[in-house]
């Protein structure tokens, strides 16, 4: 089967809507294959856990930048790029150690200044308020009253960024998110020029006159000497804005839909809330939001899972895929809000495991029971077969989320 290139589909509403068929044939397909994906061209898949979870860990074989296997980085198609794009793509995804340990140390060393757990309670308070402003309606856009804004008040809260600017903040991440294609990603430069010129003012902001928030720490922290770049600063900031709400997003709309199509698992969170931390464990490997990792690079030739993989060669992991492997997931289609273990690897794993990841668990958990406390019997508003899905092979994600509030 080496050297065959086989198409996969991973947007097409039929997939978003029930993937197991499609993972189920992935693996059937082998745990290692080529395929073409969008932007980066002929790769190769990991699509069971095994062969996944051996990409996403294995970073002596497999890395992140394509110039130690001897490309450039934006050759080809990346050439044409504008270099913004390029400064907001060199964030510490992109990067090994030891740039990726020093970057991630800084980064660390800011985010230990807010601890998250100490948030619970705030994310509470926001969580109340979009939902008491939901009030007395019949019909609302869960996705959009509810499970949008939530992430971007936290995320800006944490940043330290105006309130007044979480409505630009959404609609430019919704713009850079929407592309699927060159074309579409040179359309969402507008959106990507406001927020560059918006960080680096903030930043000017931010050692001038200190504010609360995750980005002045950003601006001060410093390790050994070394302090970011503005570059790097950038980058990150990028990172944060898109990893720390858009994939929250579409972990809290697609596992209000999961919830609401598996009464029976519903009613067994609300009758026992101390099921909240499996349960959102569970949401995330049955929605898996986020479908596939970052590329890498094969460092050197390799058998890997029966494949001869070259020098050079680009490989993702399918987390989606992974994540419904049974083989690893006992009944792995089957919602199981306190399946235990559950070693899931939506977070990735590794040294590129999210950083973000606690964060996006208590979100989960304090919007999941405050929503289902204010609202117990809460339905879909339309057939499940209406809902639309957003066409990005990196993310299953809704493009809305009709609901009755009853």
């Amino acid at each position: 089967m080496s050297g065959k290139v086989q198409k996969i589909d991973l947007v097409s509403q039929a997939f978003a809507r029930d993937p197991f068929p499609t993972y189920a044939s992935l693996r059937e397909a082998g745990p290692v294959f080529q395929t073409r994906v969008p932007l980066l061209g002929k790769t190769w898949v990991a699509t069971t856990y095994q062969a996944a979870s051996e990409v996403l860990k294995d970073d002596a074989t497999f890395v992140m930048e394509a110039k130690k296997v001897g490309k450039t980085l934006f050759s080809g198609i990346f050439r044409l790029l504008p270099r913004i794009l390029r400064v907001f793509s060199e964030n510490m995804l992109r990067h090994d150690n030891p740039d990726h340990r020093r970057l991630r140390r800084l980064v660390e060393q800011a985010f230990s200044r807010h601890s998250v757990e100490n948030m619970r309670g705030r994310i509470g308070d926001l969580c109340d308020g979009l939902l008491d402003g939901l009030a007395g309606r019949e019909t609302v856009d869960l996705l959009e009253e509810w499970a949008r804004p939530l992430p971007v008040a936290v995320i800006c809260e944490l940043l330290g960024l105006p309130e007044d600017d979480r409505r630009k903040f959404s609609r430019w991440v919704k713009a850079l998110l929407s592309f699927s294609s060159l074309f579409g990603m040179l359309r969402a430069l507008p959106s990507i020029f406001r927020l560059q010129k918006y960080f680096r003012r903030h930043f000017v902001q931010c050692r001038q006159q200190p504010r609360p928030g995750l980005m002045t720490a950003l601006v001060q922290a410093e390790q050994d000497g070394d302090k970011l770049s503005e570059d790097e600063l950038l980058a990150i900031a990028f990172l944060l804005l898109i990893a720390g709400f858009e994939t929250t997003v579409h972990l809290l709309s697609g596992g209000a839909l999961a919830l609401l199509k598996t009464p029976e698992q519903k009613e067994r969170l609300l009758n026992d809330w101390s099921l909240l931390p499996p349960a959102v464990e569970e949401l995330l490997r049955f929605v898996s939001p986020v479908q596939m990792s970052e590329p890498r690079y094969v460092i050197r030739d390799v058998e890997f899972h029966g494949q001869s993989l070259r020098r050079g060669d680009s490989i993702v992991a399918l987390l989606g895929t992974a994540n419904a492997d049974p083989a690893r997931f006992p009944n792995a289609e089957k919602l199981d809000l306190p399946r235990s273990p559950n070693p899931h690897v939506s977070f990735g794993s590794g040294i590129h495991f999210c950083l973000g990841a606690q964060l996006a668990r208590v979100e989960a958990q304090v919007g999941f029971e405050r929503l289902f406390t204010r609202y117990p019997r809460l339905a879909l508003a339309v057939a499940d077969s209406e809902l639309r899905y957003i066409g990005n092979m990196g993310l299953r994600a809704l493009v809305a989320l009709p609901v009755r509030l009853q």
